[in-house]
């Protein structure tokens, strides 16, 4: 056997048994209907003005890879945008009720704990993967110019149907329900 043949089937061998990273299209935005939610947030006084810290400063850019919750090896591991996700929908939440400028009250959200964890069928439910199940939860504290305050906040979503309504709908619901709870936590500290 010849060196090229050992060395492509060592490299196929190797990529086989380490498994890949299975790259989904996520959306980092708000559905509609979390921000026509948020719409109905009222916050005493003028409209807040608020500069936001995020602790750790790497937070809203933090992608994990994992495999899926209960699987065990490699096949399933899928980058999921968990600081990204969370970070962007939290502070477009925000924006609802507050403006997010550097002049404004002091803002500080640091994130103690933050899971993205999913299931999903592929093969024979649906060719390609597609989540069904998506369970969030993010543990933080809060600064909020010097009053603080610590809470956790966490989303279970299951899609009713086998095979998936949409490849990323359902965690995307779950980080949804989780920006939402946690914005109105951040509402309900505002005082004018």
């Amino acid at each position: 056997m010849n060196t090229l043949l050992k060395a492509s089937i060592v490299a196929c061998v190797a990529v086989g048994l380490s498994g890949c990273a299975i790259s989904l299209p996520f959306n980092n935005r708000l559905a509609y209907s979390s921000i026509t939610d948020m719409k109905s947030v009222q916050v005493q006084g003028e409209r807040p003005k608020l500069s936001i810290v995020w602790n750790p400063a790497d937070f809203p850019q933090r992608i994990d890879i994992h495999g899926s919750d209960g699987f065990v090896g490699g096949g399933s591991r899928t980058r999921l945008p968990t600081g990204v996700a969370l970070s962007s929908r939290i502070e477009e939440a925000i924006s609802t009720y507050a403006d997010i400028t550097a002049s404004g009250k002091n803002l500080t959200i640091t994130v103690l704990e933050a899971r993205s964890g999913f299931e999903y069928s592929a093969g024979m439910f649906n060719i390609t993967p597609a989540i069904d199940v998506g369970t969030v939860t993010l543990n933080a504290a809060f600064n909020l110019n010097g009053k603080t305050w610590t809470q956790q906040f966490s989303s279970h979503k299951k899609d009713p149907t086998i095979g998936g309504t949409s490849q990323t709908g359902i965690l995307e619901s779950a980080w949804d329900d989780v920006a939402v709870q946690v914005a109105k936590s951040i509402a309900s500290h505002i005082t004018p």
